[in-house]
């Protein structure tokens, strides 16, 4: 099950970087309940992976910039 979850987090990680998006539109672009693609985007966000901002109703994510220092 793990290889599964690591892959949806590529998908949603390569998505994101391309285009900002709602839970809705990522759960709509990955065919899954916008509940599971809450719990990926809030485990991306807490690994720093992922930030989220609020635009009136709708929380946007993007993926935050990885620097290799």
């Amino acid at each position: 099950m793990i290889r599964g979850k690591n892959v949806v987090e590529e998908k949603i990680i390569d998505i994101l970087s391309k285009d900002l998006m709602s839970t809705s539109q990522v759960a709509k672009k990955l065919n899954m309940r916008r509940e599971v693609a809450i719990g990926y985007l809030e485990a991306l966000m807490n690994q720093g992976k992922l930030e989220k901002t609020r635009v009136g109703r709708s929380i946007i994510y993007r993926t935050i910039k990885q620097t290799n220092d």
